[in-house]
């Protein structure tokens, strides 16, 4: 009995040192060029947003582009009552982060005990297709005069300044009055855009115009978001031809009650039987399977990548991924934002004849003026946003508040406003060759489908390829960012830690019965 307790108190110390093994830690506008510049900056990307309610439409649009041009123009055809916003970099990235594709391969358990199988051992782990957010700050927007003046041809229907923004909203009284315009304020129009502009006009659409100083230092136009009374499902994308190259990447986000998918376009989705996984680079397919899908029509398919249910509030169903929740990514983003000035809202305002706020309203001005002279501590968001650059002028007596965090931050109420029922977001995404882009997108309600980012194969690329060749003492793991090399051999610590089991157990059983025989 005692022989009997002594061997399984030594079996347990040896168990215990197994756990001590060493182991692996496991719309979209035309963009136009002044003339000096034209030809010297290409539009690379658009990420746009659509929300479609019966309530009001609105389109987020973030521009990429190669080139540093000492100025930038972007304009949208918008029918009459529609404004321009300024929106977030982080709304369009929390949007990206929660929708982003990924492709586990197949998983392979080499050898004995402790080689590790999973996720966390190494075997198909997760690898993202997804491209790599755009990153700029957000200036703060006053309400400025822009400085922009109409003529016999154009009416100025309304102009402010918004953040590192000129914005003008403008009325066209003649065919080509936009275009005119546009020229006499320094933009070069191409050619092959011109009659586009002129037709939007002659359709009796308005236009909305920003302009963007990039000496300022801002390297990605910051999002905007144009906000059009009553549902509309078109996107103007005759526009994007402006300040293109021989083609244009678009992501598109689709928020509305239901899937929508486009209707003058061809649709697919990714055919998961044809996914496979390479071994030897530790990635799959599914970018060879989606450049096939966007050259497919010539060039014309737009691709769902996913639709489903949005996650828009910070409670969230059992057994739910974080990682899809929308509301998360976007407050997580902003929640350790700095104190920033910001002006006050239309509520917050002193009276028209500035009593008997005009003491509180002058020491308001000249505090945030000290602040900014003082250093960056004034406008923290502009400050950021043009990299050192010229401020955001300050309009006199303005009226203004300090706040931090995600103060401010609305883009996810904004979108969901007017929207009942269940809530849905549809990625879509192309790369559109310039001759594509002579019809405007239009939209419709697809099959409530739901359509994953995850897909998984268990098909490797090499029918011939042996995950477990070549097993040896020491752990391979591959380093692609697309994904981790199945591990075809235990990790040392386990070889080790098994080793010290057997000399250790075989050590104690020695010594118990040589102890039994003393006995």
């Amino acid at each position: 009995m005692r022989l009997s307790s002594s061997l399984i108190i030594a079996s347990a110390m040896a168990m215990g040192l197994v756990g001590f093994g060493i182991r692996d830690a496991h719309a979209c506008g035309g963009c136009f060029h002044p003339k000096a510049e034209a030809g010297s900056s290409v539009i690379t990307d658009h990420r746009m947003v659509f929300k479609i309610s019966t309530r009001e439409t609105i389109l987020w649009d973030q521009v990429r582009y190669s080139g540093d041009p000492k100025e930038f123009a972007w304009v949208l055809p918008v029918n009459a009552g529609a404004r321009v916003e300024l929106s977030h970099d982080e709304w369009i990235a929390a949007l990206d982060a929660t929708t982003r594709t990924t492709v586990t391969g197949p998983e392979r358990f080499c050898g004995g005990g402790g080689g590790g199988g999973g996720r966390g051992g190494g075997g198909g782990c997760m690898g993202s297709s997804s491209s790599t957010s755009f990153e700029a700050d957000m200036g703060s927007s006053h309400d400025l005069d822009a400085g922009f003046a109409g003529n016999g041809d154009v009416s100025v229907v309304s102009q402010s300044v918004i953040g590192p923004y000129q914005a003008v909203t403008l009325h066209a009284n003649a065919g080509d009055g936009i275009s005119e315009w546009l020229v006499a304020n320094g933009f070069a129009i191409p050619d092959a855009v011109r009659p586009i502009v002129d037709a939007y006009t002659s359709a009796r659409f308005d236009f909305i115009a920003l302009r963007l100083r990039p000496g300022q230092g801002v390297r990605a136009m910051q999002p905007v978001r144009v906000v059009t009374p009553g549902a509309d499902t078109t996107l103007p994308l005759r526009m994007v031809a402006a300040g293109v190259g021989s083609k244009v990447g678009l992501t598109l986000w689709v928020i509305g009650e239901g899937r929508y998918r486009t209707q003058n376009f061809p649709n697919a989705v990714v055919d998961d039987s044809l996914l496979t996984w390479d071994g030897k680079a530790s990635r799959s397919n599914l970018t060879q399977l989606q450049s096939q899908i966007f050259a497919s029509n010539d060039g014309r398919t737009w691709l769902t990548e996913t639709a489903g249910h949005a996650v828009l509030s910070g409670v969230m169903g059992i057994g739910a991924d974080p990682s899809s929740s929308l509301y998360t990514a976007y407050m997580q983003s902003c929640f350790a934002k700095p104190a920033r000035e910001v002006p006050c809202t239309d509520g917050e305002l002193p009276p028209p004849d500035g009593t008997p706020l005009d003491e509180s309203a002058d020491a308001g001005t000249s505090d945030a003026s000290d602040a900014g002279d003082d250093g960056d501590a004034g406008d923290a968001e502009t400050d950021a946003g043009v990299d050192g650059g010229e401020e955001t002028p300050v309009p006199p007596n303005r009226c203004t508040k300090w706040v931090a965090g995600c103060a401010g931050y609305d883009d996810l109420d904004v979108a969901t406003r007017g929207l009942v029922g269940d809530i849905w977001v549809t990625r879509l995404r192309a790369d559109l060759p310039v001759q594509a882009l002579g019809t405007d997108l239009r939209l419709e309600a697809a099959d409530q489908t739901t359509v994953s980012g995850g897909h998984h194969t268990e098909k490797f690329s090499d029918e011939n390829f042996d995950p477990c060749a070549g097993v040896t003492n020491s752990a391979t793991v591959g380093s692609s960012s697309d994904g981790c090399a199945c591990r075809t051999s235990r990790p040392l610590g386990s070889s080790v830690g098994s080793w010290l089991v057997a000399v250790v157990t075989a050590a104690l059983a020695s010594s118990i019965a040589r102890r039994a025989r003393r006995k």
